[in-house]
């Protein structure tokens, strides 16, 4: 018997319906599940799931599953990655680059994964960790605790699968930052802000910034500004040994922002610090694939036909 823990976008009935079909044929079959739930009050519209999750402990489970979109994918990966579960997602998004199972595909990739032949992609993921001051967001909080290896024993710190982004926090104004590659200073922007992205994030808002886009597999991560002024505006590639510091110069503050989730404000003088974590996000595919077919289906979206 396994434990099956799912999570479903809210919004989206369709999602709900499979949900309850899932739960059924897994309970039939033997299996545990443990549905993690928003808070009612909480439920936003769009496709990432904003409020608290109740119920959002993975230990002891087998496998993590998402029904939704990106947004929902990415809102279990912090869960998932904590217990070191693998997670399967399931696209009921309009792109889903990151969900290859489509929802007429969840029982039967389901039956190889509890049998123990599904196939897995290992991701990269960001620790982010952050010194200095952080006034953390209202809502949601994806932090994990410390636990000596990333940060310190009760500080905080954050997994990204796609990217981290210090980000301007008044509309219309710039914000100014500096970056680092290990201790060596690199460059000062004035800009509306900074990224850094794993392989698998690089197709994300670092694609759209003007970044590269990286094969997901490869050890490295980039660092791209959004909007620079009066500055290189290109990206750097680090080798995944390496860690890039982000620091929040006089002037304003700046926002810190987690794979799409707006993690809180920092104030100047505080960085924010970006590193390999150590160890990688298992993610269940229901097929070898190649890298450049998806790729080359989210490029062209919404440009044929």
């Amino acid at each position: 018997m396994a434990t099956v823990a799912i999570l479903v976008n809210p919004t989206r009935p369709d999602a709900g319906a499979l949900a309850e079909r899932t739960v059924k044929w897994l309970g039939e079959a033997g299996h545990e599940v443990r549905l993690l739930h928003l808070a009612p009050a909480d439920r936003a519209a769009g496709d990432v799931p904003s409020g608290e999750l109740a119920g959002s402990d993975l230990t002891g489970a087998d496998l993590a599953v998402s029904l939704g979109g990106d947004g929902t994918f990415l809102r279990m990966v912090p869960l998932a990655y904590a217990a070191r579960v693998p997670i399967l997602g399931v696209n009921f998004g309009r792109l889903g680059y990151l969900l290859e199972v489509q929802p007429h595909q969840v029982h039967e990739v389901l039956t190889r994964t509890l049998a123990g032949t599904a196939r897995y992609e290992e991701r990269m993921v960001l620790a982010v960790t952050v010194t200095g001051t952080l006034t953390p967001a209202p809502g949601d909080d994806r932090s994990l605790a410390g636990d000596g290896l990333v940060c310190a024993k009760g500080d905080r710190w954050w997994v990204a699968l796609n990217e981290m982004v210090t980000e301007k926090t008044v509309p219309g104004h710039m914000v100014s930052l500096a970056t680092y590659v290990d201790t060596e200073e690199f460059l000062a922007y004035k800009a509306d802000g900074v990224l850094v992205a794993t392989p698998t994030g690089s197709t994300a808002y670092n694609l759209s910034a003007g970044g590269p886009v990286l094969e997901p597999s490869l050890p490295a991560f980039v660092m791209t500004p959004v909007a620079a002024h009066l500055a290189i505006q290109r990206s750097v590639v680090v080798p995944a040994g390496q860690v890039i510091t982000v620091r929040v110069l006089a002037g304003r503050p700046a926002g810190l922002v987690v794979d799409g989730r707006e993690a809180g404000r920092l104030t100047p003088g505080s960085s924010v610090v970006c590193r390999a974590a150590p160890e990688r996000l298992r993610i269940v595919t229901p097929s070898a694939r190649g890298f450049t077919a998806p790729l080359r289906r989210a490029l062209t979206l919404g440009t044929q036909g």
